[in-house]
This record gives structure tokens, sequence and C-alpha cells, in this order.
């Protein structure tokens, strides 16, 4: 077995009622209650339209900076409530998909959602798609497919760690990771936090939040008020 130019056929595979669960919960609800510490880094740009939360469970690939034939292999594995997440060895000089990819990825694999650590082209029609695709910016320049490279092995994207079979949830604000064996234990957590952080804009609509913590917190800061002009 060669590592660095591997496939892995097997993952770890969360249930479906699960996946399910977090479908109504916000990227930005699971980072705070997790310490924020869940997020991918905010170069991870949301590029179509899906219009909604997207879990799925993750397809990891390692790719060379610029190439995308573990890419290629990915899209023909996954399927439906799968999402596709690949590090791109900081490169960003090279698309490492573009329209043709994003069609048989959306239109035959049914794939959930691509999320690239690199550039992505043919930003027009991918920007009208419903499945959910990120990236970290635009570019014509397209990729080279020599390998070699690894699916579903560790993988840094976004400056989070991913695992095979971790969950994955995207919104407009970002994507999420929540490694597989963590799923079931934190979700009363993220409910918990979910709700009262819509109790929360609700008082904010209502002009009663409360904010004594501000000062308070300014308080044990030692911070000076001073009654002059500076």
């Amino acid at each position: 077995m060669e590592v660095n130019n591997r496939i892995f056929l097997k993952r770890y595979m969360l249930e479906e009622k699960i996946l399910r669960e977090y479908e109504n919960i916000p990227t930005a609800n699971i980072g705070d209650a997790m310490f924020r510490l869940s997020n991918m880094d905010s170069r991870i740009k949301l590029i179509s339209t899906p219009n909604k939360i997207v879990v799925g469970r993750a397809i990891t690939v390692k790719a060379r900076s610029g190439d995308n034939l573990m890419l290629h292999k990915a899209l023909d594995i996954g399927g439906p409530d799968d999402f596709i997440v690949v590090s791109n060895d900081g490169g960003s000089e090279r698309a490492l998909m573009g329209e043709i990819m994003a069609i048989y990825a959306e239109k035959v694999r049914n794939i959930s959602g691509i999320i690239i650590d690199g550039p992505i082209r043919d930003v027009d029609e991918l920007s009208k798609m419903g499945m959910a695709i990120y990236a970290t910016g635009i570019t014509p320049k397209g990729p080279y497919k020599e390998g070699p490279g690894e699916i579903n092995t560790p993988i840094t994207c976004g400056e989070q760690v991913v695992l095979p079979g971790d969950l994955i949830v995207a919104d407009s604000d970002g994507v999420a990771v929540i490694h597989y064996k963590d799923v079931k234990q934190i979700l009363d957590k993220i409910k918990e936090f979910q709700k009262n952080d819509f109790k929360k804009v609700q008082l904010a609509k209502e002009g009663k939040s409360d904010r004594k913590w501000v000062d308070k917190k300014l308080f044990e800061k030692k911070v000076e008020f001073l009654e002059k002009v500076y």
C-alpha cells in the first residue's frame, strides 16, 4: 500500500435520521455551541445557490496542488447525502472543478455538495446550481490530471481536520464540521443553543435585549471610563 497514492472505498456512514436532524441548524449555531472551533475558514466561500442548509457525510480527497484526478474518482464514488471535501496542498493557481464536473456531480450522482480548498472555474454556471459548491476563489486556469492523492483518509480543509464520514453542515454563512463520533452526543446541546439564540433574536426585534453584560464585561476587564474629551 503506497501512502499518498491510495483510495479507501469504505468510511463511517452516519444514519440518515441523524443527518435530517441537522438540516435545520445553521452553521453559526453549531460553531457557537462547539466553542467556535468547528467552522471552516472564511476563505471557503459559497459559489452556488442551494438556498437551504445542506448536510452530508464527508468523502475526503487529498489532492496535489492543481491536480483533480482523485476528485474525478470521488465523484464516481459519491452519491446522495455525500459531501466531497477536497484539500489542495495550499494551491490557488488552478481550478479543480468546472461546469462539466459539477453537472455530473449534481445531475448524475446527486451529490449533496463539494468543498474545495482551492479555486473553481465556469463560475457563471456553477453559481446557478442547487448543489452546494464551496471554493476559495475563481480562475480560468485548468487543472492537471496526474495524481497522486488519496480518497477517504484524514485531510485538512479550511483549517478544519476532516475525517471520512464526518458530518458536514453548510449554509450561506459557511461550513461546519462535526466528527462522526460526536454527532449524536452534541446534538442536544446544539439544539438548546439554537433555542436560546432564537429567544435572543425575538427579544432584539422587540427592543428588549439585555445589554447589562456589556458593562459587566468591561468592568471585569478593568476598562477606564473618562468624563472628558480626548
